[in-house]
């Protein structure tokens, strides 16, 4: 202690300095060699459980094609696992009732990617594969029908909101149809 009480207080300052900043590193690489690294990508059935639960809909769809056609609709939506929890049955219906969906997606192991598959009500159908970016909390789905090519962003505001769109492309090139929607957990 003596050899510090000889110190000017900008030496002792200059000291007290230095010993933080060496604790604060000391601090810093001890979280560091503790901390578990981040996953690259997310337990692909924790993914899919998010869709798990009640929700409101509402859909905004475009068509180019003729006859142009713009118009909304609103519904509701279920989703719960089934197949001994393999697959996610995501089940949607327009208020009034008129319109239906029903959805059922999964994770391929082998192939490493999601599968999904579309059947409504009014004989749309299609079948896609997904790839999921923890960075945006974004499922990429890609697939193709008869007539067109599409791609599906389904993107996590929250775990309570998903906001997506899907763009359906003709053989020429050209866009056939956009549709644009929300989905909000219902209490």
């Amino acid at each position: 202690m003596e050899s510090l009480a000889l110190l000017s207080f900008a030496q002792s300052r200059r000291l007290v300095v230095a010993l933080a900043i060496a604790i604060a590193f000391c601090l810093v690489f001890a979280w560091a060699a503790t901390a578990a690294p981040p996953a690259a990508v997310a337990d692909p059935s924790e993914v899919l459980a998010r869709f798990l639960g009640n929700w409101k809909t509402h859909t905004h769809i475009r068509r180019a094609a003729a006859p142009p056609r713009e118009f909304d609709t609103f519904g509701t939506a279920t989703c719960r696992q089934t197949l001994g929890g393999r697959y996610f049955e995501f089940r949607s219906e327009s208020i009034p009732p008129g319109d239906a969906d029903l959805q059922i997606m999964t994770y391929d192991e082998p192939n490493k990617l999601y599968r999904q598959w579309v059947f409504s009500s009014d004989g749309y159908q299609h079948e896609a594969t997904g790839t999921w970016d923890p960075a945006t909390a974004t499922i990429r789905w890609t697939g193709k029908t008869a007539d067109s090519t599409f791609v599906i962003l389904d993107r996590w505001l929250s775990p309570d909101r998903l906001e997506w769109t899907l763009e359906r492309t003709g053989a020429n090139g050209n866009k056939l149809q956009t549709i644009e929607g929300t989905l909000e957990r219902a209490e």
